[in-house]
């Protein structure tokens, strides 16, 4: 007597395709529901960065140029200015800046504007952005020049 065997498979059942399908759509819906969440958390991060880069950057021109400059921030706005001291002591536009969308200046002190000397040096401040979520990212800026990033929901 002749034992009867199934030829054997090399491709998958319909349910095992259906069952996979089933958990890529879910996996993807997930992760369609997190993008905002995601998105949000890049662009508060994409945001301080290009801030303390700035920092960075104008720190270098008030030392090159042995001239005092600052970074001018507004309460509420959405934007900032790189400016530098001519020699009169009057500030000058170097460049105006935009944060990344869904961001604004949510607080500063300093009376708003964080100063350098021209040998580099800072007067202390703080500025805070903060997205729609109410997430937030505050730069701190001390006497030397460095910038230190705190974020979270305060």
């Amino acid at each position: 007597m002749r034992s009867r065997t199934r030829p054997s498979s090399h491709g998958f059942t319909l349910l095992e395709l259906l069952a996979t399908l089933a958990i890529l759509g879910i996996v993807a819906a997930g992760g369609a529901l997190a993008w905002p969440r995601i998105e949000a958390a890049l662009q508060l991060e994409a945001g301080a960065h290009q801030v303390a880069a700035d920092l960075h950057d104008t720190r270098v021109l008030a030392i090159a140029s042995a001239t005092r400059a600052r970074l001018a921030f507004t309460r509420g706005a959405t934007s900032y200015r790189l400016e530098h001291a001519d020699d009169d002591g009057a500030y000058r536009l170097t460049a105006r800046r935009v944060l990344p969308r869904g961001l604004s200046i949510d607080d500063v002190n300093s009376g708003g504007d964080l100063v350098f000397s021209a040998r580099g040096n800072a007067e202390n401040g703080t500025v805070v952005l903060a997205d729609r979520r109410g997430m937030r990212a505050s730069l701190r800026l001390n006497q030397r020049g460095r910038v230190t990033i705190d974020r979270g929901r305060w």
